[in-house]
């Protein structure tokens, strides 16, 4: 009979560890298939951050980029508008200066001067010198001091001051009128006081 328990008790241990033997090897290989399903939910979540956090971060560039950009060209007409400011005072300083010297007897000898140039520029022909409005009061103190018998008009345009000679036989036209230096002044005095802005 004790024999038999032996067997019994020895069968049974055996039963017992491969039962073990197999619980532990069922458990490792429920936990590895867990922790292999956690690591793919885990990279399925980080992956799925990744995505988010790189589009948050592009629409944060973008926002930002935008910001900038209203930054920079708000800046810029900011910059634009001091400009023509500072340039409108500037030539208004000018024109205030044009204005009184105008009322003075050296302008006179100014005019004459700029026709007698003009009427050498154009050459021979038919020629026609074009003065400002304001001008009329000395068509005939000009015409007198011409050793030639010249067509003096008045310009449509307020050209302040000097004049315009025109050859009309050959359709040349010099425009020595203080509206035109100005104008010429106005295009090169952004470049020679520094005031030009890059709008790129």
């Amino acid at each position: 009979m004790n024999f038999v328990d032996d067997k019994l008790d020895n069968f049974s241990s055996i039963v017992m560890k491969e039962a073990a033997e197999k619980r532990l090897q069922i458990l490792n290989q429920v936990k590895e298939e867990r922790d292999g399903i956690l690591e793919q939910r885990e990279l399925d979540c980080l992956e799925d951050a990744y995505v988010k956090i790189q589009k948050e971060i592009r629409k944060t560039d973008k926002e930002k980029n935008e910001m900038i950009s209203r930054a920079v060209m708000e800046s810029k007409k900011a910059l634009l508008q001091k400009r023509e400011e500072i340039i409108e005072e500037i030539f208004n300083n000018i024109m205030k200066r044009i204005q009184s010297f105008l009322e003075t007897p050296d302008y006179y000898t100014f005019l004459m001067q700029n026709i007698l140039q003009g009427r050498q520029q154009v050459g021979q022909g038919e020629i026609i010198i074009y003065i400002n409005k304001s001008d009329v009061s000395l068509i005939d103190k000009i015409k007198q001091q011409l050793s030639e018998p010249l067509e003096i008009q008045v310009d449509q345009e307020d050209i302040i001051g000097g004049c315009k000679v025109f050859n009309k036989t050959k359709g040349t036209l010099i425009d020595d009128s203080l509206a035109a230096k100005i104008a010429q002044q106005k295009e090169c005095f952004l470049e020679i006081s520094g005031l030009v802005i890059d709008l790129l």
